[in-house]
């Protein structure tokens, strides 16, 4: 007979008890992780079936997308643009140099183009032709203006050149098509004058720092001088449905804004016709987003439209009826004055691929110095860029006094009631 020690196994479990806790814990803990992993294969099976997998050995863990705070990509251009440019007599005469037989019109543009070539694009309606030497150059009433000035033209900072206009036609056909090709020969764009049915039916389509602008440039007529027959292309004439078909055919190329230049309305008069007045409201309707005026000769008002479109959306229009003359030998001591011009600045914005809107209108007054010097002509674009101490450097007690009335009749005609507000001699037009 086997006689058991019950004290000695009541020792023995007792001895023995902390070692069975640990192992009562072990199992549990390994149960409970058996569990964890049962649940998360469920959780992979369901995320699996969702995305398409029967392959329970193959399912992966899928992470969550990591989502980036993107910065808007902004975009931005400015655009500056002068009204008529001229070539009278004594221009020529300030350009000529009698030693080389050659002529030079920088002067007449060096005190501004540090303004021209501030932009990222600058547009100046070019009311001369180059018809070339054996022609002989000659001013009013039929303009044939050097080569030289295309040149200096684009050293100045201008990239477009608007070319419609009632001078267009002053060398004839040959005169019109040779134009343009001093300009092509340069690099300077243009618009409004082409030499065939493809090239006019050819859109002037311009990028900008990301924003598209079409320009589209028409006249009301050539002086009478007609155009020909056989060249129907020649020159873009101010006829309503041509032009609304081409706004519609630019908006095909769905540009950010459509620019229209605008030779029309009567010579030296301060305020818009009823016809100028007309024929923007129906270009507006058509889709233009921009018109700038010329042929008066002198600075007429400006204002910004709230454009309703076809699809309902509220767009900013703006349209200037008259730029004045940027620079000529026209002058006349009455009101509205002749040698009075602006430096039109408009600013555009575009966020990411929304479309671009006009954040902001501004303009430099300008004038234009005609006098001599030591026998010897001086003209010259005088702009309000210049520091009091530059206007003494460059004119006389009397030009200064001429240059800033001009400049108070510019500002009175273009700002009205709005406050007056200058940023580095460009003054703030107000678009709300």
């Amino acid at each position: 007979m086997i006689h058991i020690d019950k004290s000695s196994i009541l020792r023995g479990v007792q001895m023995r008890k902390p070692f069975f806790i640990i192992i009562v814990i072990f199992m549990f803990s390994l149960i409970a992780c058996s569990s964890k992993q049962t649940n998360a294969k469920k959780e992979t099976w369901i995320i699996e079936e969702q995305e398409g997998s029967k392959d329970l050995k193959e399912a992966k863990e899928i992470e969550e997308p990591v989502i980036e705070n993107k910065e808007p990509k902004v975009y931005s251009a400015r655009m500056r643009v002068v009204g008529d440019i001229m070539v009278h007599k004594w221009q020529l005469w300030e350009a000529y140099d009698s030693s080389s037989n050659t002529y030079n019109f920088d002067r007449q543009f060096e005190l501004i183009k540090s303004e021209l070539v501030a932009a990222d694009i600058t547009i100046g309606n070019l009311e001369t032709t180059f018809g070339g030497k054996e022609r002989g150059y000659s001013d009013y009433p039929r303009f044939n203006t050097p080569d030289a000035l295309a040149t200096t033209l684009k050293d100045a900072g201008f990239d477009l050149l608007t070319t419609a206009n009632n001078h267009t036609m002053d060398t004839n056909a040959p005169g019109a098509i040779r134009t343009l090709e001093v300009l092509d020969q340069l690099g300077l764009e243009h618009a409004g004058t082409y030499r065939s049915q493809e090239e006019s039916e050819k859109m002037q389509l311009k990028v900008v720092n990301g924003i598209s602008f079409v320009f589209l440039s028409y006249t009301y007529g050539t002086n009478g001088i007609p155009v020909p027959k056989d060249l129907p292309y020649l020159v873009n004439l101010i006829e309503t449905e041509k032009m609304k078909a081409d706004i519609k055919k630019a908006e095909e190329l769905s540009p950010d804004f459509i620019v229209v230049n605008l030779h029309f309305g009567e010579e030296y008069q301060k305020y818009p016709n009823e016809t100028q007045k007309e024929l923007v409201d129906e270009l507006f309707d058509a889709g233009a987003d921009i018109i700038l005026g010329g042929h008066p000769h002198v600075i007429q008002p400006m204002e910004v439209r709230k454009i309703i479109r076809s699809d309902g959306t509220e767009e900013r229009g703006f349209v200037i009826y008259s730029l004045g003359n940027f620079i000529s030998c026209q002058r006349t001591p009455l009101d509205p004055p002749r040698d009075a011009g602006i430096i039109l600045n408009l600013d555009f914005e575009k966020i990411d691929d929304q479309k671009a809107m006009l954040k902001g209108i501004s303009f430099m007054p300008t004038w234009v110095q005609f006098t001599k010097r030591n026998g010897k002509r001086v003209i010259r674009v005088i702009g309000n860029n210049l520091s009091d101490e530059d206007l003494k450097t460059y004119l006389t007690e009397e030009e200064i006094n001429r240059f800033r009335s001009t400049k108070q009749n510019t500002l009175k005609q273009l700002l009205g009631d709005q406050e007056v507000k200058e940023e580095n001699g460009f003054y703030i037009y107000d678009i709300e």
